[in-house]
């Protein structure tokens, strides 16, 4: 294959650019919630714990428990159909959502859109291991995955401008109904790539098989536990930053959503893509960089992050989240292709969906509810009465001064005390790196 003056040629350019696009959208549904989250606590008086399931539980247990068996699939049909196939699932339960008419409705369609989503990251990681060498691989993922800035950039600031001027509920619409084009799209124009081992779908290991393989890798645990703790912070944040400077900074939605988009996405972005070509070439010389520099960069961003939530002018938030995002989220799309030295190419797919599983029900689905968690109980701890009464049942437009900053500080303070974790993480990462070398040779 002829290669251009990027490294790729024309048809890896047009998977490069496909496959983005869908990522992209994969996470606007996803985090379309956490922009408009604000407009729906206040429209159907919800807590933040319940803010937290919308935006987390309630799509992270379907998100992971599925993400298995659409793996396994991916192993033995094509992962072009599966990929195409639940991105018009999820797309469809995001513009659906858009009609909810009360917080069970909208639950059940954020379990829908888990469903869709479950089967597209796994299937995607087999593919790039199928169609792109070992060296380039952390490469191609971390490019791909620009799409998740990316998204979250065009939620928080579409998304944000549609919900303030027209309601949550027609940006809900207007962010599902694109995905549906992508997936004909790559169902049309992408091929299904020829899978690098030689065997045929009887060649594919029970499921057992892959979890005694992955159970005796302790690189692989211990990578998935620093991602899981990593998610937590990275996931807890997404869903809650515009809440906070709704309430904390009160910034109109558009606003607050530009303000995401510099602070979180913007910074997602650039990690992105400097940790994927700079761990490429680490761990060409020593294996143990995969845990090293993860564990050298979760390390640097804790102190960053206390110092950017704890500002009380939006601005100097904005910088301080910048510099602990890039290095939060600067290894993270190379873990998982690590991952992929770690087992036989029939495994990929489990792999990549175990990896995800750990990450998503540990970052996502516990991460977002224990948040919430905190922030009511903290917010009621500080508030000068009934909180739950006075601030969470009324049936004013806008709570109360006093609610309102409760809730600011209840939050806060709630991030601030879950930013902890990121210590275990680095943990985990540096265990890792001591097996890398011995299990990536293995392999």
């Amino acid at each position: 294959m002829r290669m251009g003056k990027t490294g790729f040629g024309a048809r890896d350019r047009w998977f490069l650019l496909l496959l983005g696009a869908i990522y992209m959208f994969n996470f606007i549904d996803r985090t379309i919630i956490a922009v408009v989250g604000e407009a729906i606590r206040h429209d159907l008086q919800l807590s933040d714990l319940q803010l937290g399931m919308l935006g987390g539980l309630a799509f992270s247990l379907f998100y992971a428990a599925l993400g298995i068996p659409l793996a396994r699939l991916a192993e033995r049909y094509s992962r072009v159909r599966i990929i195409a196939a639940v991105t018009v699932l999820w797309s469809f339960m995001t513009a659906l959502s858009g009609a909810a008419g009360s917080y069970l409705q909208l639950l059940l369609c954020r379990m829908g859109v888990g469903v869709g989503e479950a089967g597209f990251t796994p299937a995607l990681v087999s593919m790039i291991s199928d169609r792109f060498d070992p060296a380039r691989r952390a490469v191609v993922f971390s490019l791909i995955a620009l799409g998740v800035p990316l998204g979250g950039a065009i939620a928080a600031i579409g998304g944000g401008a549609i919900a303030q001027h027209f309601g949550w509920r027609l940006a809900l619409l207007a962010v599902g109904a694109p995905g549906l084009l992508l997936a004909l799209l790559l169902f049309l124009t992408i091929p299904e790539p020829v899978r690098t081992d030689a065997g045929d779908r009887a060649d594919t290991p029970p499921f057992g098989a892959v979890l005694r393989r992955l159970g005796r890798s302790p690189a692989f645990l211990h990578l998935t536990f620093g991602s899981g703790f990593v998610g937590m912070v990275g996931f807890g944040t997404n869903l809650f930053l515009i809440p906070l400077l709704v309430r904390r900074y009160d910034l109109p939605l558009a606003q607050a959503g530009m303000v995401f988009a510099l602070s979180f996405s913007l910074a997602t972005m650039v990690g992105q893509v400097s940790g994927g070509y700079l761990i490429g070439g680490l761990i060409r010389r020593d294996m143990r960089w995969g845990g090293r520099a993860p564990a050298i960069a979760v390390g640097l961003a804790l102190p960053l992050y206390l110092l950017a939530i704890h500002q009380s002018d939006w601005r100097w938030l904005v910088g301080f989240l910048f510099l602990a995002t890039t290095l939060l989220y600067a290894f993270i799309p190379a873990i998982m292709t690590i991952t992929q030295s770690l087992v036989e190419p029939r495994m990929r797919a489990s792999a990549a969906a175990l990896h995800s599983f750990g990450q998503t029900v540990a970052g996502l689905g516990l991460g977002s509810v224990v948040l919430g968690y905190l922030s009511d109980r903290l917010a009621a701890f500080l508030y000068a009465g009934d909180y739950a009464a006075d601030c969470l049942t009324s049936a004013t437009a806008r709570p109360a001064a006093a609610c309102l900053a409760a809730s600011a500080d209840g939050l806060q303070l709630s991030m601030q005390v879950a930013a902890s974790v990121l210590l275990l993480a680095v943990v985990h990462y540096m265990l890792a790196a001591k097996s890398l070398p011995r299990e990536a040779n293995a392999s």
